[in-house]
């Protein structure tokens, strides 16, 4: 695109360099004709002045012939000579030019008196007294002339070297006035502006867009000038808009900032909900974030409609609906808004897992609104608050089931174990009663009384190991170190020396698998203790594709044809508890002597 301006700066410029250029072209044309002009006057002086020369030689040489009897006359050839200098080129070049000059008149008198007068007489010439007088007189007066004409010649290339000399000067002070006024009019015209150009894009430089370049002139420059102005102000206008942007994206930024903290914190508390958690912080928070005076949180459970807990941010009356006595006017799935005479409501259900907990209400005038990040953000802490109490109320069903297995693991093991000591010594009891009833001898008596105490040592014996196997726990070293320390108990109450392989520490267990597969290597081990009658025992815990194979075997005696007669109360929970863990158990006697407990099973994590 280009712009049209008036009085460029390069027209002006162009201009005056034009000006230059044509004074110095004139000056150095004018020294060149004038130079060729001069080019032939010093030879002109020259051969002019030998005409004085000559003259003077054929006057010495007449005078010098004093007897008429040997006089001879001017030698024709010198006469020739002397007329073809006074016809030299040199001496006549300029003067067609200007027949009327002083040059020209000078050199005609020469020449008409040398034709008319001094040749006649050299030719004629006789030696006389009064001739001589006449030749001498003559002669004198011609050479006056031909000085004369020498005077004019020189007159004639100072003048033409004064012109020269005047042509030089007033080149160089007409180029002088040029540079001065271009010298002027660069200053004027493109330095200073170009120095306010500068000086303003320094300042733009540093972040000063409000100034201004004051330039009048409608050239390049001025143009230019124009531009910039509007430059900076549109820069000016652009930086404060986008100030004004930055600040508001900050306060944006610090606000979503502010917001994800908040919910994060809220997360965080939620994930490690507690029976007693209290919503009311987290709802001044919402409000204090949001600028939203007036929330309500109306919580209830999912089988009633009637509230349990009604918080407030603004301390009022009872309200008319939410307010503490029935929650049924904000049953909803989501969002919905409601109004009233003072303003609207926006109404957050506390919906999860298709269970409605409650409602969050904001209640908001006619005259302001609720902006889309509270929207969000209201509705993410009315989520937050679903998960808390639903998680409350999958927590307690945990504990429920939790709390009811734990009865049931209870119950099985008194049932498998104590239960079945005490039938044995219930009926041990009914037999000595009949016995003592019937009469009976006293080794029978004394048989039965054996039979009672073995049951009792043994009822007393499952009722310690029960204890221990309801205090069991894995701490924070996990099931290695559980199994170390059971290790240890173990060998601190007998002399059997036990050793553990644990090879499974890259593999993750379930927290019931480590306290099936705990209480199966205790009870092993128990019994290889209590039955085995040998001196070490090993326990093995490797991983085996898979599947984690666990293997418990001594040296003693060996395990009976009929497993089940001894201890079947605890083979019965080890075969229970590998049920469990969908494993299989098996008991086999080694050939070198002693018996191998071994349980394999596939972990939660593989499968």
């Amino acid at each position: 695109m280009f712009v049209k301006v008036k009085n460029s700066i390069v027209f002006r410029v162009g201009a005056l360099l034009t000006a230059m250029t044509a004074m110095a072209i004139v000056s150095m044309f004018s020294s060149f004709i004038i130079s060729e002009m001069a080019d032939s006057d010093a030879a002109a002086i020259n051969v002019s002045g030998s005409l004085r020369k000559q003259s003077y030689q054929m006057l010495s040489e007449l005078l010098a012939q004093q007897d008429d009897s040997d006089f001879h006359a001017i030698d024709s050839q010198k006469l020739t000579e002397f007329e073809s200098i006074l016809t030299n080129r040199v001496l006549v070049h300029n003067f067609e030019k200007n027949s009327e000059s002083s040059l020209t008149l000078s050199y005609k008198d020469v020449a008409k008196e040398w034709q008319y007068s001094v040749s006649p007489l050299l030719k004629n010439y006789r030696p006389s007294k009064n001739n001589e007088l006449h030749l001498i007189t003559t002669i004198s007066d011609f050479v006056d002339q031909i000085d004369q004409l020498v005077f004019e010649y020189q007159r004639e290339a100072e003048a033409k070297i004064e012109w020269l000399r005047i042509i030089q000067v007033v080149a160089l002070f007409a180029t002088l006035l040029l540079v001065y006024v271009a010298m002027t009019n660069i200053y004027v015209h493109v330095e200073q502006p170009l120095k306010q150009l500068t000086e303003m894009a320094l300042k733009m430089k540093h972040g000063e867009l409000g100034g201004r370049i004051e330039i009048e002139s409608r050239d390049e420059l001025g143009v230019l000038a124009g531009a910039f102005n509007s430059m900076s102000e549109a820069l000016s206008e652009m930086y404060d808009d986008l100030e004004k942007k930055v600040e508001d994206k900050t306060q944006e930024l610090k606000r979503s900032n502010d917001s994800l903290k908040f919910l994060f914190e809220t997360a965080r508390k939620i994930n490690e909900l507690e029976d007693d958690f209290d919503f009311q912080p987290v709802l001044d928070e919402v409000s204090k974030l949001t600028e939203l005076k007036d929330l309500d949180l109306c919580l209830s459970t999912p089988e009633s409609i009637k509230p349990y807990i009604h918080m407030l941010t603004v301390n009022e009356e009872p309200r008319n609906s939410c307010d503490g006595t029935h929650c049924e006017a904000c049953v909803a799935d989501s969002c919905f808004v409601t109004t009233s005479d003072l303003g609207y409501q926006v109404k957050f259900p506390l919906v999860q897992d298709d269970q409605n907990y409650g409602v969050l209400v904001v209640r908001v005038p006619f005259s302001a609104s609720v902006d889309s990040w509270q929207h969000q953000l209201l509705q993410s802490v009315a989520d937050q608050i679903a998960v808390a109490l639903s998680l409350r109320n999958q927590t307690n069903q945990d504990r429920r089931v939790s709390l009811l297995n734990e009865r049931t693991i209870i119950a099985r093991e008194l049932h498998d174990s104590l239960a079945q000591s005490l039938s044995y010594l219930k009926i041990q009891v009914t037999r000595l009663q009949k016995s003592y009833d019937k009469g009976s001898e006293g080794e029978i008596f004394q048989e039965l009384i054996d039979e009672i105490r073995e049951g009792l040592a043994s009822a007393y014996r499952q009722l310690r190991e029960l204890l221990s196997t309801f205090r069991l726990k894995i701490d924070g070293d996990g099931l290695k170190g559980a199994l170390t320390d059971a290790v240890n108990q173990l060998a601190e109450r007998s002399d059997m020396k036990i050793e553990l392989n644990y090879d499974i520490d890259a593999i993750p267990l379930a927290p019931s698998e480590e306290i099936h597969l705990l209480q199966v290597a205790k009870e092993s081990l128990q019994n290889a203790i209590h039955h085995s009658k040998g001196t070490k025992a090993t326990l093995d815990i490797s991983e085996n594709g898979k599947s984690i194979k666990m293997k418990v075997c001594d040296d003693g005696v060996g395990i009976p044809d009929d497993p089940e007669k001894m201890n079947h109360y605890g083979l019965a929970i080890m075969k229970e508890r590998s049920r469990h863990l969908n494993g299989a158990l098996k008991l086999y006697r080694q050939e070198l002597g002693g018996t191998c407990v071994e349980m394999e099973f596939s972990p939660q994590e593989f499968s």
